[in-house]
């Protein structure tokens, strides 16, 4: 970055680092442009960021187009408390790994590209199921594949990235052809002879889990899955939406409780396995 690039240039990089979709990256990158010094020194940034808003409208046209021939089938409903793609080259263990920590049973073999279309498997994780999704190998200048486009969009919809590799250089490539699709990468590398994988993904999601339960009964199964730091409002929309306007009062158990049947309010921050019982008016 030039000197005297200037505050707002530097809030307009930050928001473009952090955009997920090539929308997003976009209109960031637009911006970046209108607030970017306009002087000599700075023609190279400038250029630099005509050629990325360009990279981007092509590949948004792409993306467009094959959305307007179907997609080649690929889309894929969401599914469970999250979902989590394993990507990697040919060989690199994808399947096998699939094939361990979900209930799929995709076609493992020695030779090159066995996995031709994504394959879908189920984690059960202590109740809470994760959607888990195996993508075809991937390749030098991916999004020139055919189905590349339609591959990178399922990619960039998922909650965690995992880089399934055998050779270190291969994490490469890979992070390459994530950063040419605009998908940032704050996801997992995962040498395929690794394991305790589930315990990794779940720390990885910022999940907690909490059980539910009626008066007088135990605890109902299988738990609600929750992003960390959510409160007994959140856990009684999940499970009603009209839970919220007949709230009275909950009772909870566990590490979010400071005694055993704690009465709290909607405002209370539960934690992970807690037991809440809901009453209502």
């Amino acid at each position: 970055m030039p000197i005297n690039a200037g505050y707002e240039y530097e809030n307009a990089e930050k928001e473009y680092l952090e955009a997920k979709t090539i929308p997003e990256k976009l209109k960031c990158l637009q911006n970046m442009l209108s607030v970017a010094p306009s002087h000599k020194g700075a023609e190279k940034l400038r250029n630099d960021i005509k050629q990325r808003i360009s990279k981007y409208k092509k590949l948004l046209e792409r993306e467009k187009k094959l959305s307007k021939k179907g997609g080649g089938g690929l889309s894929i409903k969401k599914e469970g408390a999250a979902r989590i793609v394993l990507i990697g080259t040919t060989n690199s263990g994808k399947s096998t790994l699939l094939s361990k920590i979900t209930n799929a049973k995709p076609l493992i073999a020695d030779y090159e590209f066995t996995t031709k279309t994504p394959e879908i498997g189920t984690l059960d994780y202590k109740g809470v199921t994760i959607q888990v999704i195996e993508i075809p190998a991937i390749t030098k200048n991916y999004l020139e594949k055919e189905k590349g486009p339609a591959y990178m969009s399922i990619i960039r919809d998922s909650d965690l990235i995992i880089i399934v590799y055998r050779e270190k250089e291969e994490i490469k490539l890979i992070k390459k052809e994530l950063r040419d699709a605009a998908i940032p990468f704050k996801g997992i590398t995962l040498n395929s002879n690794e394991e305790s994988l589930k315990e990794k993904i779940w720390k990885k999601l910022k999940l907690i889990y909490v059980y539910t339960k009626t008066p007088g009964k135990e605890k109902d199964f299988p738990p609600i899955a929750m992003k960390k730091g959510s409160d007994v409002k959140e856990l009684a929309r999940n499970v009603h939406k009209d839970f919220i306007k007949k709230f009275d009062y909950a009772r909870t158990w566990g590490k979010g409780a400071k005694f055993d049947g704690q009465r709290v309010g909607l405002t209370h921050i539960l934690k992970e396995k807690d037991i809440v019982e809901l009453h209502l008016k």
